[in-house]
């Protein structure tokens, strides 16, 4: 349960940053979750964060300003390995779960992935399946909002990696993210 948060204003809709009462910061679209935001509502949350988000889908930005939260140690590695996954690129379960330091843990590899409480600051969008996309936020099969919304900000973030700066305005560049 959130004690504060603030919506933040991106490219592929708005993203809600919060902070439970343990400190637990978490990061989630509005446009996948129905469910009203709890706590209150302090627009000088996180002012750092909420830069970062503004900008990460709008030209290259370097490292999130946000540390991982604490959990498991393998978890903890997966995180860390997605956040070195470069801009534009993507790696497989299989691939994350060796830069984890698991070769062998793909599924588990999937499931911290699934578990990241932080979208966008530690892009687990870039992370697909040996066949396709895989999941996002939850989903795992079909055509859905929350794979289109994963198709979308990998395709901004590749433009962005060829020097393409995202305009939401310009045709050309928009992808329907079908939110």
């Amino acid at each position: 349960m959130a004690a504060f948060w603030r919506v933040i204003k991106t490219p592929v809709g708005p993203v809600r940053l919060a902070v439970d009462a343990d400190e637990l910061i978490t990061v989630d679209f509005v446009a996948l979750h129905h469910e009203p935001p709890v706590g209150r509502e302090d627009r000088r949350l996180l002012p750092e964060a909420a830069a970062w988000l503004r900008s990460c889908l709008k030209e290259p930005v370097g490292a999130p300003p946000i540390p991982l939260p604490h959990t498991s140690p393998f978890r903890a590695a997966c995180w860390s390995a997605c956040r070195d996954i470069p801009l534009g690129q993507t790696r497989t379960y299989t691939e994350l779960a060796a830069m984890a330091g698991n070769p062998k843990a793909a599924r588990a590899a999937g499931s911290a992935m699934r578990e990241n409480p932080m979208s966008l600051l530690t892009p687990c969008h870039r992370v697909v399946g040996a066949s396709g996309m895989g999941g996002y936020a939850g989903t795992v099969r079909g055509e859905t909002p929350n794979l289109r919304l994963k198709g979308h900000i990998l395709e901004i973030e590749r433009r962005i990696a060829e020097g393409v700066r995202y305009r939401p305005g310009n045709a050309r560049q928009r992808v329907d993210a079908g939110l």
